[in-house]
């Protein structure tokens, strides 16, 4: 399980994560009734994307800052929320 959820947060983390929340965002949008021709479509998916791009880019900094790679990230991402057994009997 602990293995999936760091597969699973490394394509969260990633950009291509990025870009399939904002596809899921659009999709929500045309289920909801919006127009793709209306601003009411785009306005929301391009402050979505950019919003996210923004903090894609500052963690990409950050994380090569520090030298780390993206499995790393995501290992002390899940270290940080799931601890393992020894860990917790240390605490």
């Amino acid at each position: 399980m602990r293995k999936a959820f760091r597969t699973f947060l490394r394509v969260a983390l990633s950009p291509l994560g990025t870009l399939f929340y904002t596809f899921a965002l659009a999709a929500m949008l045309l289920i909801a009734g919006a127009d793709v021709h209306a601003t009411v479509f785009w306005l929301p998916v391009v402050i979505f994307l950019g919003v996210s791009l923004a903090y894609d880019t500052s963690a990409y900094v950050a994380q090569r800052r520090k030298g780390l790679s993206s499995a790393q990230v995501a290992d002390a991402v899940v270290e940080r929320l799931w601890p393992t057994q020894d860990e917790e009997a240390g605490s």
